[in-house]
């Protein structure tokens, strides 16, 4: 007889025939190995269910118990067949109770049933992403950096010819930012821009620009964790402007680079001109 953790664990679990048990019994009785197999998959089990029918939980939205069924219907072709006489699979409406009972415990679901969805955030992944990088800057990152014009315009000749984007350094030294970097990152296989500018005091400034086939948005300004951000869109391109220092005003900032009126710093017309020259 071939025992495997799917078994034991069947066996464990009580879902097993007499028989089957049996035969589980004698193999257990003979291989120390089996012994200590089932022995640790009996200490992996908790009473969940026990638990939860002790637990006063609220109303499971219609939607999350929707959710709930597309997810086992997806994956109920992967699932292991149930051992003869046993069954493994609860009521929908338990799974779901269970599951958002634990959910609240750990925060993950308090929005549902405070009218606010978590699972729909109003932040763009890739705009989660940069704050969850440019939260890493300090001041000490950039400070020693000098700003290098033969590097840079490289590699804007590179963002404007290879990736077809026509990405502008904005001259921010009126607003107190001095320009360091330009950067050529990697979002899921799009390029991501990131330009780097440092305040008299306090973190790195961040504009971050990514190619996104959307229609044109107004500047709007969030909190994405620690990070204040600034976004907007034009031209098929996204824009993020995002900082810790609380003293700047991003919002004016970011709303002068979106209306035009933030003259550049690098473009692609210069370029173009000392080509030509």
């Amino acid at each position: 007889m071939n025992v495997d953790d799917s078994l034991l664990m069947a066996y464990v679990d009580g879902e097993l025939s007499p028989e089957q048990r049996g035969e589980i019994e004698a193999a257990i009785a003979h291989s120390d190995e089996l012994a200590e197999r089932v022995a640790a998959l009996q200490a992996s089990v908790l009473p969940y269910r026990a638990a939860y029918d002790r637990q006063t939980v609220p109303p499971v939205p219609e939607s999350l118990t929707r959710r709930i069924e597309e997810l086992v219907s997806v994956s109920a072709p992967q699932e292991r067949s149930a051992p003869r006489g046993g069954n493994r699979r609860f009521s929908m409406q338990w799974a779901a109770a269970a599951f958002v009972a634990g959910a609240i415990c750990s925060g993950v679901l308090t929005g549902y049933f405070s009218g606010v969805n978590p699972l729909k955030p109003g932040v763009d992944p890739w705009v989660k992403s940069v704050a969850e990088y440019q939260v890493l800057y300090g001041r000490d990152t950039v400070a020693n950096l000098r700003e290098d014009k033969t590097s840079t315009e490289q590699v804007m000749a590179d963002i404007h010819q290879r990736d077809g984007m026509p990405v502008e350094v904005p001259d921010l030294r009126q607003v107190g930012l001095k320009f360091k970097r330009v950067q050529r990152l990697n979002y899921h296989d799009r390029p991501l821009i990131q330009m780097v500018y440092l305040p008299e005091r306090g973190d790195p400034v961040a504009l971050c620009v990514i190619e996104e086939n959307e229609s044109d948005a107004p500047v709007k300004s969030s909190q994405v964790g620690e990070m204040k951000t600034v976004t907007w869109r034009a031209n098929r391109l996204a824009y993020v402007l995002l900082a810790k220092t609380p003293s700047l005003d991003l919002q004016a900032i970011g709303s002068s680079i979106a209306n035009g009126k933030t003259a550049p710093l690098y473009s692609s017309a210069d370029r173009d001109l000392r080509r030509d020259s």
